[in-house]
């Protein structure tokens, strides 16, 4: 029976999901497992480059695991045929890969897992298993979006947010990331191992309430005024990617061993993606190339112009 009256809840707009015909789940790992458990897959081929939580359902369910390397373009260097239980997971590192993503559609069909945990608004293509993390693009306490034609026989609980607010709450409250960094890192912590459940209420409620359209303009406009100004001296030459195209952040190579460190000394946090992977590939290889000196500067939906140019001045001076 619907409650009528009594103290008032968080107050939200009651808007609609983007990826609304989507799975809801906990997070973005656990919706690889649920694709795995589904669909039964004895092997899966993972890039070298990619987060060392995809490890954890792999893993977890003794699935043999090979890896492959990618170029400085950041497209696959495989030359296999995949047999008939076996799968092939290519990321969308960093939300500007999706002509590569066309190409693998085309080449492996269904078997063929998109990880698009960096690229959330980017389409998913019928028939193909998505994976999609919202939490990568906004504050949320869990959630994620799984595509796939093949659901479980089976009844999930659902997750419990509370316990996940603290660094969120911090944040506002304090108004700086040092506040809650430990609260942060505690909650990272604490989705390892965690089994599949469905989304929480209040992800749901809080997923529900963006106005995305205006976000994600607001992202797009960041990143191509960075590239106005960085374009000339970046080394790292981006697909050409349709207009509307929305990158997680934007990649800019420098080989500068100071220059992360003074983005950070300077409150631009520039993130170190993927360090696990630098214990499994040479150092002449693409991929320590991209992990150590492509940085991924900020652009997100939070900043505007200004923003972005104290980006760059701290960058050039």
């Amino acid at each position: 029976m619907k409650e009528i009256g009594g103290y008032f809840e968080l107050q939200l707009r009651k808007g609609e999901h983007y990826h609304k015909g989507a799975v809801q789940l906990n997070t973005a790992r656990n919706c690889l497992e649920y694709i795995l458990r589904a669909k039964k897959y004895k092997k899966i081929y993972i890039p070298y480059l990619n987060s060392e939580v995809i490890w954890e359902p792999i893993k977890k369910l003794g699935i043999e695991c090979e890896f492959y390397s990618v170029d400085f373009k950041i497209d696959p260097i495989f030359d296999k045929k995949l047999a008939g239980d076996e799968v092939f997971l290519y990321s969308d590192i960093y939300g500007i890969k999706c002509n590569t993503v066309e190409k693998l559609v085309r080449r492996f069909g269904k078997q063929l897992i998109v990880d698009n945990t960096h690229a959330f608004y980017s389409r998913p293509y019928e028939g193909i298993d998505t994976i999609y993390s919202p939490r990568k693009f906004f504050g949320l306490p869990d959630g994620a979006y799984l595509y796939t034609d093949t659901l479980l026989d089976e009844v999930f609980g659902k997750d419990n947010a509370i316990p996940h607010m603290t660094h969120l709450m911090k944040r506002i409250e304090y108004g700086n990331a040092g506040a809650a960094y430990q609260d942060y890192l505690d909650y990272c912590a604490s989705l390892i191992d965690q089994p599949i459940k469905r989304m929480s209420n209040l992800a749901n409620a809080l997923l529900a309430n963006i106005d995305y359209e205006n976000l994600k303009q607001r992202q797009i406009s960041n990143f191509k005024y960075l590239h106005s100004v960085l374009g000339k001296d970046n080394i790292y030459e981006f697909d050409n990617f349709p207009e509307d195209t929305c990158p997680l952040s934007y990649m800019f190579y420098s080989e500068d061993p100071d220059l992360r460190k003074k983005l950070i000394d300077n409150k631009i946090f520039v993130s170190t993606y993927w360090k696990a992977t630098l214990d499994l590939v040479q150092k002449d290889s693409a991929e320590y190339r991209i992990v150590n000196y492509l940085l991924p500067l900020p652009c997100d939906h939070r900043y505007n112009e200004e923003d972005m140019k104290r980006i760059i001045d701290v960058i050039y001076s």
